[in-house]
């Protein structure tokens, strides 16, 4: 149908579509390397232009068209003898490839290079990528190719290694918001810079998405874009409802934060949607913490002093911990039967994030004999290394330099200067605690500062005489000799683990009874080595490690006893044997004496049998 002649509107694609190097956004790198080859006259005589949609892949490749020929931008000239357009989608055969390799032959009427520029080349089929091969390598002086596509992984490795190629990237959101500026400027719209900006992230890199939705809004809206008319057009949730939402978590209120959603869905706005909202919220406040990242924030400026404000008010723990749920329903959305629940669900356990530190157990030093009414509390407190410890341990922040002070008690100091240390957990302990001459401190590192800074375990150790008077200042000399040691040996240590995994099978914990049938227990000096099969099987040693030192202090009447989890490989532990399958048993023999498979070849044997 013909368009009428009185209608002279133009969609803003085609309309401001660029007509020159300098007109064409964002790919700075891409037009600079074609006309300097221009320039140098060193082109070459094919060319893959790939990348997303609406990024100018055929633009480009038009403007490259008229500058080797010198022709000028101007829409009234005629370039169908240089430049010839193919759409390979639905002139995908063999016969219209022949017929491009027919019209190569002739040269130009007109200027010095036919170009043929061949759109959406990945839909060709096999025959016609064929076909193409030898005249793609070896064209006539005067045929430049250039090809177009989205989709550069569905071309043969053939073609691509026949043609130079440019991958075209996104459009980023602020070169959009400044080219769609510029066309306000053009069309006499007053349209506010955070609209554009909606405009720009709706458009997801795609500058021709983009001027779409312009000329959208502009007839819904008028001649005045703004801020809330677009997020109501496009259907966007606003900013600010992520930041009630953030505070209401932070602050523990989970009636406001469910009220909030609900608001939120009663607009018509998708659950998902919310989800992964609020995932780019909370990680636009992670790098709104640290100034070096705020520039990967992509909004203006007025948001991001509103991000940055926000950031300096959260936990960076409750930060990580929000970002790792979001994430968490994010994967589980689709899969949910309840899926408004799964939801609710999340932002219940965002306001519930400092309940969740407070239940959370802490990393405690075990010492054998140190809690003598402990029973069976200490299956929250996990140790790698059983090391004398203090009776009582009390933790607080301290973020001061690590230096002895004046004071008869000196602090544990990590160098010979005192040095700006990162924030850790201070260890006092109750007058009535046992001295020790060497204690091994696990220390978590929880505070950070920045995203930079990250939890991490530590550990300080102290050998010295003198920290003893630091853990244990009050400790008498009456005190000191009230400590066990008794002399213990092998056969008293095997004979208190056997009395303790019988306790454990009585209280009918079959499971942990288990784990201690199938590890071993060896006494070296006065360090208990328990060596197990698995990861698994350490755990859970780990869970009853309190249980067992104090246990077998009592037994053997010794308190200086240190106790050592050790996981070793099948082939370094005997009793790793019995839990090994018939495959496995047969590996190792294999491995042993390879004439074992020869064997079994020859007399046709089956493993399965």
């Amino acid at each position: 149908m013909e368009q009428n002649p009185a209608s002279s509107y133009t969609v803003s694609a085609r309309k401001y579509r660029p007509q020159n190097w300098d007109a064409v956004v964002g790919q700075d790198g891409i037009t600079r390397t074609l006309k300097q080859a221009i320039e140098q006259e060193q082109m070459a005589q094919a060319y893959l232009f790939c990348g997303p949609r609406g990024v100018g892949k055929t633009t480009s490749a038009r403007i490259f068209a008229r500058a080797i020929n010198e022709f000028e931008a101007s829409e009234e000239e005629d370039y169908a003898f240089n430049v010839f357009e193919l759409d390979a989608a639905s002139n995908n055969k063999v016969e219209d490839i022949r017929s491009i390799v027919d019209q190569v032959r002739i040269p130009p009427q007109r200027g010095k290079y036919k170009v043929y520029i061949i759109d959406e080349v990945h839909m060709l089929s096999q025959a016609a990528f064929n076909a193409f091969l030898k005249t793609l390598e070896e064209p006539p002086p005067h045929a430049v190719f250039v090809l177009a596509t989205t989709e550069k992984h569905k071309i043969l490795p053939t073609i691509l290694s026949r043609c130079q190629i440019f991958d075209f990237h996104r459009i980023t959101v602020p070169d959009m918001v400044q080219h769609l500026q510029g066309i306000c400027e053009k069309e006499g719209v007053e349209a506010e810079e955070s609209a554009l900006h909606v405009v720009a992230v709706k458009a997801d890199g795609a500058l021709r998405d983009a001027l779409s939705i312009f000329d959208q809004l502009v007839a819904f809206a008028g001649k005045k874009l703004t801020y809330d008319a677009v997020a109501e057009h496009l259907h966007v949730l606003d900013q600010q409802t992520y930041f009630d939402v953030v505070d209401a978590a932070r602050s523990g209120a989970i009636a406001p934060a469910l009220l909030l959603l609900d608001e939120i869905i009663a607009r018509g706005f998708d659950p998902h949607h919310f989800i992964t909202g609020l995932g780019a919220h909370l990680r636009n406040l992670l790098v709104a913490r640290d100034p070096s990242t705020v520039a990967l924030m992509e909004v203006t400026d007025d948001v991001k002093q509103q991000f940055t404000k926000q950031a300096s008010e959260v936990d960076v723990r409750f930060l990580i911990r929000s970002l790792d749920l979001a994430n968490e329903a994010d994967i589980r959305f689709k899969g949910s039967n309840h899926q408004r629940l799964l939801v609710e669900l999340m932002l219940m356990q965002m306001a519930s994030h400092e309940d969740a530190q407070k239940k959370k157990p802490e990393l405690n030093p075990i010492v054998a004999g140190a809690w003598k009414d402990a029973g069976l509390r200490d299956s929250s407190i996990k140790a790698a290394v059983l090391q004398p410890a203090p009776a009582t341990v009390k933790e607080q922040i301290e973020d001061e330099p690590i230096a002895p002070p004046a004071s008869t008690a000196p602090v544990i100091s990590a160098a010979p200067q005192a040095q700006k240390a990162p924030k850790v957990k201070a260890i006092h302990v109750e007058p009535e605690t046992p001295s020790v001459e060497a204690v091994e401190i696990a220390v978590t590192v929880n505070e950070t500062n920045s995203i930079n800074q990250m939890p991490q375990k530590r550990k300080m150790k102290l050998t010295t005489p003198d920290t003893l008077q630091t853990i244990a200042p009050a400790v008498s000399k009456k005190q000191k000799e009230a400590f066990r040691t008794k002399e213990v040996d092998n056969e008293a240590i095997e004979k208190a683990w056997t009395a303790y995994a019988q306790s454990v099978k009585e209280a009918n914990q079959l499971n942990f009874f288990s784990t201690l049938k199938a590890s071993a227990i060896k006494l070296e000096g006065k360090q208990i080595t328990i060596q197990v099969l698995n990861k698994l099987q350490e755990e859970q040693i780990r869970d009853g490690l309190l249980a067992i030192s104090q246990f077998i202090a009592d037994q053997v009447e010794n308190d200086e006893l240190k106790l050592l989890i050790h996981v070793v490989s099948s082939e370094q532990n005997e009793i790793s044997s019995q839990f090994m399958t018939d495959r496995e048993r047969y590996d190792g023999m294999v491995k042993k004496n390879p004439r074992v498979e020869e064997l079994r070849k020859r007399l046709d044997l089956d493993l399965n049998g």
